[in-house]
C-alpha cells in the first residue's frame, strides 16, 4: 500500500471516528448535564457508560473526549502535520483500552467489548499501521525552536 493511500484510508478513518465521538460523548454529555435518569444504574442507556458517575466527572470526561474528537477532524486534513497528537492518541487508547479489558471483565460490562474497547482500540491500530512516516528530511521542514524570533526577544 502506497503511502498516499495510507493517508487517505487514515483521512477517513480520522473523520469517521471523529464524528462517531462527537455523537456518541455528545449524547452522554449531554445526559449527564441535563442528569437523565436513562443513565444510572438498571436504566435502558446505562450500557453507553461505565458506572453512575458522580457530580462533575462523567461531565469532564464526556467533555474531553467531545474536544479529543474535534482535534481528531482537524488531524485528519493533514495528517502528518499532526504526528505527535497521533502518536499521543495512539499510546493513549492502547493504554486506555487494555485497562479496560479486565475492567470489563471484573464489573460485568460484556457490553463494552462491542463498544468502547473496539471503538479506541481499532483507532489506535488504524493510527499504527496508516500514520505517516516521518523521515530525517521531514525534520529539516520544522523550524528549530526560536527561528523567527529577533535577536532581542531571545
Amino acid at each position: 500500500m502506497t503511502e498516499e493511500t495510507k493517508t487517505r484510508l487514515l483521512k477517513v478513518v480520522l473523520r469517521v471516528w471523529g464524528v462517531g465521538s462527537i455523537l456518541i460523548f455528545g449524547t452522554i454529555f449531554t445526559g449527564y448535564a441535563i442528569q437523565t435518569p436513562s443513565f444510572r444504574p438498571g436504566a435502558e442507556l446505562h450500557w453507553l457508560v461505565w458506572d453512575d458517575l458522580p457530580g462533575h466527572v462523567a461531565l469532564m470526561l464526556s467533555g474531553i473526549y467531545l474536544v479529543w474528537a474535534v482535534y481528531t477532524l482537524v488531524a485528519a486534513r493533514r495528517p502528518a502535520a499532526y504526528s505527535s497528537f497521533l502518536d499521543f492518541t495512539m499510546w493513549v487508547n492502547i493504554v486506555h483500552g487494555l485497562i479496560m479489558i479486565p475492567g470489563a471483565f471484573e464489573q460485568s460490562y460484556h457490553s463494552k467489548f462491542l463498544t468502547d474497547i473496539p471503538w479506541i482500540l481499532l483507532l489506535s491500530a488504524a493510527i499504527y499501521f496508516l500514520r505517516p512516516r516521518v523521515s530525517g528530511t521531514d525534520s529539516a521542514a520544522v523550524p528549530p525552536a526560536g527561528a523567527g524570533r529577533s535577536q532581542a526577544a531571545r
